[in-house]
């Protein structure tokens, strides 16, 4: 018997438009009825995935790749990029002529604010390297430079790291499976009873965990190969159909 699943957000349970369809909100909220817990498992900030969260009445979220985690309002699991390495990182970004965003908590400061990028709420404010000489839960470094971006990369060896386009993603050592821990244990959930489903490299140790790993159909074959079957995409209703399959909704 599940008691609970994983979902991550983009790319999962959002659309290629960004969309969270009312079809999977309706689905969800029949799994919970059915007094299964459904969470949210993302590499976002707790605002950004609350937007969605709150549509269907979640209380536990996994955020910023596992960093920070939440149940019920309270911070169950917190871990962090040193100040040191973060302003070091943020410092050779804008030596490479690219554009850093320190998030904190609530908090995103950056060099070069982005307004209406959706995966990097909350909105940054302007600060001067001097504001990132603190501890981060994320940091999105953008360098167009192929070289520079790799040479920053190569340095990154404390901490994980992963490259989408011309932004590399800087989390604190660890995964989503590692903030999903803590939550087992408090809940009293064996790894069994868990269900994950994504899409990403950032998802793999949570879909090779769980009691039920589920890929996207949009996933790359290499996540694809962690999972214990494969889903559609998610234009086509991918969660809906494994949660409708799997819970006979």
């Amino acid at each position: 018997m599940y008691r609970i699943v994983f979902l991550d957000i983009d790319g999962t349970i959002l659309n290629s438009n960004e969309q969270l369809e009312e079809r999977l909100v309706e689905a969800i909220i029949q799994v919970q009825q059915r007094g299964v817990l459904v969470a949210l498992a993302s590499g976002r900030s707790l605002v950004a995935s609350e937007i969605y969260g709150e549509k269907f009445g979640c209380s536990i979220y996994v955020t910023y790749n596992g960093s920070l985690v939440f149940s019920n309002n309270e911070v169950i699991y917190d871990v962090k990029i040193p100040s040191e390495l973060a302003f070091q990182l943020c410092s050779k970004t804008k030596e490479y002529n690219g554009t850093y965003f320190h998030f904190l908590n609530k908090t995103s400061r950056s060099n070069h604010p982005r307004p209406g990028i959706e995966h990097l709420l909350p909105q940054a404010t302007q600060s001067n390297l001097t504001d990132t000489k603190s501890d981060a839960h994320r940091l999105a470094l953008y360098i167009d430079d192929d070289k520079d971006r790799a040479s920053l990369s190569a340095k990154i060896t404390d901490e994980y790291v992963f490259e989408e386009g011309n932004r590399l993603e800087v989390y604190p050592v660890g995964s989503k499976w590692a903030g999903i821990i803590p939550i087992l244990k408090q809940l009293e959930i064996s790894t069994e009873e868990v269900i994950a489903i994504g899409n990403g490299i950032n998802d793999i140790e949570m879909l090779e965990a769980a009691g039920l790993g589920i890929a996207m159909g949009n996933a790359p074959d290499y996540v694809k190969k962690r999972a214990n079957f494969i889903t559609e995409d998610n234009d086509h209703h991918g969660v809906v159909l494994a949660l409708e399959k799997i819970f006979n909704l």
